[in-house]
C-alpha cells in the first residue's frame, strides 16, 4: 500500500449533529453516578474471591511489572471482557480514554490509532515486550497476525512512553502480551455471523510438553462488504511457546496474517475501485531470569510485511497474472504487455500498483539491579529497518527487468538508556539518560524524569516529563505519485512533554476494585511531520510544520468487581478526554496534525452474575478538530453499541459460550478518515465450543 496518498477530493464526515453546551457534559453523570452507587452501596453476598489491583506491566518503569496505583504516568489497562467478542483489538480501544481510533473499513481492515492528538505514526507497540514497528508507513502498525483471544493482557500508556519504550513512543505507547499455553490441555472452536455477510471461524488449541506450554490459533474471517468494493479477507496463524526453567523464562511468538480487501475510496474519491492486499509475519523469542539483586532480559526479534495497492482493482481488462507471479497490463491502447504497469493517457503518473515489503529485525537486552531504596537499569535496542518497493527508496542494484522491486533502502536504529529509581514509603522517583542514535537522522538525546507522592494507601499525585523523537518513514521520504508528493530532505520531529495527575485506588469489598484518575498533560512538537495541502494546490506535500502546542486533561473513574451468585457490576468505566492545539491549519489543509479529537466522552458499563448472562453497554461521544475531516463547529459523533453473551455448562469438561454483539445501534453515518464511509448498524452472532481435560 502506498500509505498516506492522502484524500485527492474533498474529505467528508457524516455525521449526526449535537449542540455542545452544559447539558452535553452532563450526560457523563448518570454513568459516574453508576459507579458511585456500586462502591457506596456495597455487597451483602460478595464471595471470598479476591479482585487484586490491576497489574500494569508499565512501559517507563524500568520494564518492571508494578502495580497501577504506583504507576508514574497516565495508563488504561484494559479488561478481558472489552475485547471478547471483539474482530479486532481495536475495536476495545475506541472506548479508551485520550485514544482516537481511525479506521478505513469495518472490522480492523485498516486502522490509525492516534494518543492524546499525536498523529497515527507517534504511537508505539509493544507486544511481549519487544517493539514492533512499520518503517514503510505507520497506517501498517496495527495489522497484528494476533486474535483478540489469544491476548491476556492490554494497557494504553498516554503521553510520551520516554526512551525506554523506544523512538516511536513520540505520544504515547500501547502494550500487549500473548496469552501463550494453560495450565490444562485444552481446545475450543468459535463461529460467527454477522451483518454483511460477516464470516468468521477460528480454531485454538493448548497443550503442555514438561515445562514447556503451547498455543496454536489459525482463524478465517470474510465479509462482502457495507458498500460496494468494501469486501475483505483475513486470515490469521499463531504459535506461542513459554518454558520456565530455574529462574529463566523463555517466550516465543510465530505469526502470520494476510488481508485482501476492496480499498472503496481510500485513498481518493477520484478512483474509487482501489484494491489491496498486505501480508504479516512475525518471529520472536524473550528471556528474563532473577538472581540475587540483579534481573536480565532480552529477546530477538524479526517483522516481515509486504503490500500491494492497485488503484484499479485488478480484473481482465486491466491486469493478468503471469505464470512467474508478476502482474502486466492489459490493454488494447497498449502495443504489448508491460511489467512496468499501466499506461493510459491521463494517468502516466501511474505505473501499476504499487508493491512495497519491509524487514525489521531487532535485538534488545535489560540490566537491572535492586538494593533497598535504589534501583539501577540499563537497557539498550537495536533494529535495522529495509524496504524494497517500486515506489520507495533509492535504485537499487543487480535488479533484473522484470523484478517488481526496483527501490530500496536500509537503515540502522539505536535505542539505549540508563536509569535510576528511589523508592520509600512516602516517594518515588526515577531519572532516565536516553541515547536515540540513527544511521540517517543522527542522534538525540532523550531525558526523562518520572515522580509519585504516595498520600496514604490509597491516594498518589504523579508527574512525569521528558523528551521524544519520530523519524520519517519511507513513505514520508520517497513517495511521489498522483496527488502526493514526499520529501527526502524532511527533518525527524521532536516532542517536549509534560503530565501531571492524581489517582486513588480503593476497594469498596473484598472482591473489587475502584480507580479514580485525573490528569492534565502538555506536548511541544517541533519539526511535525504532516502531508498538508496548501491553499490553491491540489497535491498533498509531505512537510516539518514549525511550533505546535497540544494541552489537555482527562478523568477517568474505573470499577471492576468479580462475579458472584447475585447479578453485580463487574465492570464500569467512564470517562472524559479534552485536548487543543495553539495552531489552526491556516493557509493549508492538515491531514494529520491537526485533526484530531478535541474532546471525547466514552463509557463502558459490564454486569453479570446470577445467570449465565453478561450484559455490555459501551459508548464514545467525539467532537473533532480539523480541515480535513469538514467537521463543523459544535458537533459530536456518537457511537453507541451493546453486548449480551451467555455461558453453557461453565466449569464442565465440555463448555460452550455465545454472544451477539450490536455496533453502531443508532445507525450513524460517518467517516473516521477521509471520505471512507463506515459502516452502519451491525449485529454479530458468536458462538464458542471449548473443552478441557
Amino acid at each position: 500500500m502506498s500509505c498516506r496518498r492522502c484524500s485527492f477530493a474533498r474529505n467528508k464526515r457524516l455525521t449526526t449533529a449535537m449542540r455542545l453546551n452544559n447539558a452535553k457534559r452532563a450526560l457523563l453523570v448518570p454513568a459516574l453516578a453508576l459507579t458511585w452507587a456500586v462502591y457506596a452501596g456495597g455487597y451483602s453476598d460478595t464471595t471470598n474471591v479476591v479482585v487484586a489491583l490491576d497489574e500494569a506491566a508499565v512501559i517507563g518503569v524500568d520494564f518492571e511489572t508494578e502495580n497501577l496505583t504506583d504507576a508514574p504516568k497516565s495508563l488504561t489497562v484494559l479488561q478481558p471482557a472489552e475485547w471478547q467478542s471483539s474482530a479486532s483489538i481495536t475495536e476495545a480501544l475506541e472506548f479508551i480514554p485520550g485514544v482516537d481510533v481511525q479506521t478505513r473499513g469495518a472490522w480492523g481492515i485498516q486502522t490509525d490509532i492516534s494518543i492524546r492528538g499525536g498523529s497515527y505514526e507517534q504511537v508505539a507497540l509493544r507486544v511481549d515486550g519487544m517493539r514492533w514497528s512499520a518503517p514503510h508507513t505507520g497506517h501498517h502498525l496495527m495489522n497484528i497476525p494476533i486474535d483478540p483471544e489469544d491476548l491476556g493482557h492490554v494497557e494504553v500508556v498516554k503521553s510520551g512512553a520516554g526512551p525506554w519504550a523506544g523512538v516511536g513512543a513520540f505520544s504515547g505507547a500501547i502494550n500487549m502480551e500473548t496469552n501463550t499455553g494453560s495450565s490444562a490441555n485444552r481446545a475450543s472452536f468459535t463461529a460467527e455471523l454477522g451483518s454483511f455477510d460477516w464470516q468468521r471461524v477460528r480454531a485454538h488449541v493448548d497443550w503442555n510438553t514438561g515445562n514447556v506450554s503451547h498455543g496454536l490459533s489459525i482463524s478465517r474471517a470474510t465479509t462482502s462488504g457495507h458498500i460496494s468494493n468494501a469486501d475483505a479477507t483475513i486470515q490469521r496463524l499463531m504459535y506461542g511457546w513459554s518454558w520456565s526453567t530455574g529462574a529463566h523464562r523463555f517466550k516465543g511468538l510465530l505469526a502470520g496474517e494476510t488481508k485482501a480487501f476492496g480499498a472503496q475510496n481510500f485513498y481518493t474519491s477520484v478512483y474509487p475501485n482501489q484494491y489491496e492486499e498486505t501480508g504479516a509475519a512475525v518471529a520472536q523469542i524473550t528471556w528474563n531470569t532473577e538472581r540475587n539483586n540483579w534481573r536480565f532480559s532480552g529477546g530477538v526479534h524479526g517483522r516481515f510485511h509486504q503490500d500491494r495497492f492497485e488503484l484499479y482493482r485488478e480484473g481482465t481488462g486491466w491486469y493478468e497474472l503471469t505464470d512467474d507471479g508478476f502482474y502486466v497490463a492489459l490493454l488494447p491502447i497498449m502495443s504489448s504487455p508491460d511489467t512496468a504497469g499501466l499506461y493510459a493517457p491521463g494517468l502516466s503518473w501511474y505505473a501499476g500498483a504499487n508493491q512495497h515489503r519491509s524487514l525489521v529485525s531487532a535485538a534488545n537486552g535489560l540490566a537491572q539491579w535492586k538494593s533497598g531504596d535504589w534501583t539501577l537499569s540499563a537497557a539498550a535496542d537495536v533494529r535495522t529497518e529495509s524496504i524494497e518497493s517500486n515506489r520507495l527508496g533509492q535504485p537499487l542494484e543487480g535488479i533484473t527487468e522484470d523484478s517488481p522491486y526496483t527501490l530500496g533502502e536500509a537503515r540502522q536504529n539505536l535505542d539505549a538508556y540508563a536509569s535510576a529509581k528511589w523508592s520509600t514509603d512516602k516517594w518515588l522517583a526515577t531519572a532516565t539518560a536516553g541515547l536515540n542514535a540513527h544511521s540517517r537522522f543522527g542522534n538525540s538525546f532523550l531525558p526523562a524524569a518520572q515522580v509519585v507522592r504516595k498520600l496514604g494507601t490509597h491516594a498518589r499525585l504523579f508527574a512525569s516529563a521528558g523528551r521524544s523523537v519520530r523519524h520519517p518513514s519511507f513513505t514520508d521520504l520517497y513517495y511521489n505519485i498522483g496527488g502526493a508528493i514526499g520529501s527526502d530532505s524532511l527533518q525527524s520531529e521532536y516532542a517536549n512533554q509534560a503530565e501531571a495527575g492524581f489517582r486513588m485506588v480503593m476497594q469498596p469489598t473484598e472482591a473489587s476494585n475502584l480507580i479514580v484518575e485525573a490528569t492534565r498533560f502538555y506536548r511541544q512538537g517541533t519539526n511535525l511531520i504532516d502531508w498538508v495541502r496548501y491553499d490553491g494546490s491540489a497535491v498533498f506535500e509531505a512537510a516539518n510544520l514549525s511550533e505546535i502546542e497540544f494541552q489537555g486533561g482527562d478523568l477517568t473513574v474505573q470499577y471492576t468487581a468479580a462475579t458472584s451468585d447475585a447479578p453485580r457490576v463487574t465492570m464500569a468505566r467512564v470517562s472524559a478526554t479534552w485536548m487543543d492545539a495553539d495552531r489552526a491549519s491556516a493557509g493549508f489543509t492538515s491531514n494529520y496534525v491537526l485533526d484530531f479529537v478535541r474532546t471525547k466522552y466514552d463509557a463502558v458499563v459490564r454486569l453479570e452474575g446470577g445467570s449465565p448472562l453478561a450484559f455490555t453497554i459501551r459508548g464514545s461521544m467525539q467532537e473533532r478538530n480539523g480541515v480535513a475531516m469538514q467537521w463543523e463547529d459544535a458537533k459530536l459523533l456518537q457511537l453507541w453499541g451493546a453486548e449480551v453473551s451467555f455461558n453453557g455448562n461453565d466449569g464442565a469438561r465440555l463448555a460452550w459460550r455465545g454472544s451477539v454483539r450490536l455496533d453502531n445501534a443508532f445507525d450513524v453515518q460517518y467517516a473516521d478518515r477521509g471520505s471512507v464511509l463506515q459502516p452502519g448498524r451491525m449485529v454479530r452472532f458468536g458462538l464458542t465450543f471449548e473443552w478441557k481435560e
